[in-house]
């Protein structure tokens, strides 16, 4: 399930990085851009792709299901070396095992909204990329809200599809800052 979803979510990355490279992606006509704080989030948010692929390979995304704390308890009891070990066979992790799979994926939510919320406010301050910024504002915010309302909801089919289509979306949104920031520098330096 994991990799499934990594090689769909990969191959799109790819085409969209192509076909914007082909096409006319906005420029910032700006000195100073965040091209390495997009470049981190890029990758911040394929290690969290890669983690809600395997929370959904697990069964995991129940095992906290309430808010703003996991099990009523702010950090509960979690087994991360058997939640990793890939060797594992489905179906077979104890409950502490599936709730460090829950809550990595938890916490790498909160780093993605952290840094997404960042990098929307340093786009927002760049001339030719304020739609850009905003753009990726309304994404990250609503990819946030559905992870929140899958598990408020118990992981209401329509929500958890929802879930996976906003990350596809945030991954596009970022492969387009990504090259209009990459364009933005190549055409300052004349490189």
């Amino acid at each position: 399930v994991a990799s499934h979803l990594l090689g769909g979510m990969s191959t799109l990355a790819l085409l969209a990085w192509l076909a914007l490279g082909e096409g006319r992606a906005p420029a910032a006509r700006a000195r100073v851009t965040p091209v390495g704080l997009a470049r981190g989030i890029l990758v911040l948010v394929v290690c969290q792709i890669a983690l809600g692929g395997w929370v959904s390979a697990n069964d995991a995304a129940l095992a906290c299901p309430d808010l703003p704390t996991c099990q009523g308890t702010w950090w509960p009891r979690a087994d991360f070396a058997s939640a990793f070990d890939v060797t594992h066979g489905l179906g077979v992790l104890s409950a502490e095992g599936l709730t460090a799979i829950h809550l990595a994926h938890r916490l790498g939510a909160l780093l993605v909204l952290a840094a997404g919320l960042l990098l929307a406010w340093r786009l927002l301050r760049v001339p030719g990329l304020a739609g850009v910024g905003f753009g990726l504002l309304a994404v990250v915010s609503l990819q946030f809200l559905l992870g929140v309302a899958n598990v408020a909801f118990g992981l209401p089919l329509p929500v958890a599809v929802g879930h996976n289509a906003g990350a596809a979306l945030l991954l596009l949104v970022l492969v387009w800052i990504n090259v209009s920031l990459a364009r933005s520098r190549h055409e300052y330096t004349g490189h």
